[in-house]
């Protein structure tokens, strides 16, 4: 039989001699079960001063029409507050607040909870989130229930339950004095979301609970979420968090990703950064900060794989792969092949590389002469040469044929589409 927390509020509380008690005002439970089991009965007396039994659920024996105590009301110890227990309760914890539902990838608000009454037990199963459990939480139930049928009795209204199974939930709780979130649920169900649909669901929390959540997250899947947002969202997000958490985002982002998100911040903030970041990074993002954000220089990124002509195919193989288990290259597709001197020699596919004999030259396998863009060449430029050789990254070099960086397709389409709707937006 199912149960809402609403409806049992409005339950009455006897001990064992049929002497009133009081009203169910909260349970707790152990909320990091799939189905969690309640644990102990909050029970409220008075009402303008009020004083609270915590009841183990031991004690409790549900009846049809409230809860009847095995013990006696003289054997119960009161006190004015239970929200300094170290107990999760459902009413503080979880009602009302905001959670993250794992299934569908977002962020709601609990209206009511469900619960399944087993015997004597009763265990969480589902949160509700729908505008019915909000109608029920201010008692017009049955007056709208009753309004709705009156002109449209196969409304969704009445059918459409808004309920999320427990198990898909992850409440947001977060610890004022440390500013960290404490999830109640395994991680393990967050971080199978993919990066963009966490970044949506960061965009629905307040900019405090999207900092403190993001931190939850290692250093790698908090640059996968932040990189999917918009600039100005990373921006905001950027400013929420500690000067430590942001230096270990900057140094794993993407050099021209870090190099646009850095351009938007105050002049003070971003020096700081930057005087806090390795030298290896803070040289390649001063480097490209020199250029227009909408030029290939602006565009491109210095995080590529780079060969020799003499190497051979198995020497590069596991060069590749050295540089993807260091996640210090953008993209594995191609690598760039240059001489002594850095300028450009040719290019390589990935794919083709597994097909060669591994004592091949890479000198004899490359694709020599590849297309390529100056560093001052305009986005607009860019997208043209990609167009028309099919390519999805693209190397940028200098007047002396140095490759200065490579631009990858998804560059280039974030900025058409900025561009798209700015042109949109002023029409």
């Amino acid at each position: 039989m199912f149960v809402f927390f609403t409806d049992l509020c409005k339950k009455d509380v006897v001990d064992r001699h049929g002497r009133w008690v009081g009203s169910p005002c909260d349970f707790t439970a152990r909320l990091e079960e799939a189905y969690p089991r309640v644990t102990s009965l909050v029970v409220a007396r008075g009402t303008f001063r009020k004083s609270y039994f915590v009841i183990p659920w031991k004690d409790v024996h549900q009846i049809q029409d409230g809860f009847a105590l095995k013990v006696s009301i003289d054997s119960l110890s009161s006190s004015h507050s239970y929200s300094d227990s170290e107990l999760k309760t459902l009413r503080r914890d979880v009602l009302d607040q905001q959670v993250v539902d794992t299934f569908n990838r977002k962020v709601v608000r609990v209206n009511d909870l469900h619960f399944l009454r087993v015997d004597n037990d009763l265990r969480l199963a589902h949160v509700d989130i729908g505008l019915r459990g909000l109608v029920r939480r201010i008692g017009w139930e049955r007056f709208v229930d009753g309004f709705v049928r009156l002109f449209h009795k196969h409304s969704s209204y009445l059918t459409n339950e808004g309920f999320i199974s427990w198990k898909y939930v992850q409440p947001l709780s977060i610890q004022e004095a440390t500013g960290k979130v404490q999830l109640t649920v395994e991680m393990d169900q967050l971080k199978s979301i993919p990066p963009p649909d966490l970044s949506t669901m960061l965009m629905e929390l307040d900019p405090y609970e999207r900092a403190a959540l993001l931190k939850t997250f290692d250093v790698g899947t908090q640059v996968d979420i932040i990189t999917e947002l918009e600039l100005k969202w990373q921006k905001d997000l950027i400013e929420e968090l500690d000067v430590q958490t942001a230096v270990a985002l900057f140094e794993r982002m993407p050099a021209d990703e870090a190099t646009d998100l850095l351009s938007t911040l105050a002049k003070r903030d971003s020096e700081r950064i930057l005087g806090m970041l390795s030298p290896k990074k803070a040289r390649e993002i001063s480097e490209l900060m020199k250029h227009e954000w909408d030029s290939a220089g602006g565009l491109m990124t210095k995080e590529y794989i780079a060969l020799r002509e003499e190497m051979s195919v198995g020497e590069a193989i596991e060069h590749v792969r050295r540089t993807e288990i260091q996640k210090k290259a953008e993209t594995i597709h191609n690598a760039f092949v240059v001489d002594e001197e850095g300028r450009l020699q040719g290019v390589v596919s990935f794919r083709n590389l597994l097909f060669e004999p591994m004592e091949t030259r890479i000198g004899d396998v490359m694709l020599r002469k590849p297309p390529s863009v100056m560093v001052d060449d305009s986005a607009e430029e860019v997208a043209r040469a990609m167009d028309k050789y099919n390519l999805f990254t693209l190397p940028a070099v200098d007047d002396d044929g140095v490759l200065e960086g490579i631009i990858t397709v998804d560059d280039v389409l974030h900025v058409a589409v900025e561009e798209a709707w700015g042109k949109r937006s002023a029409n």
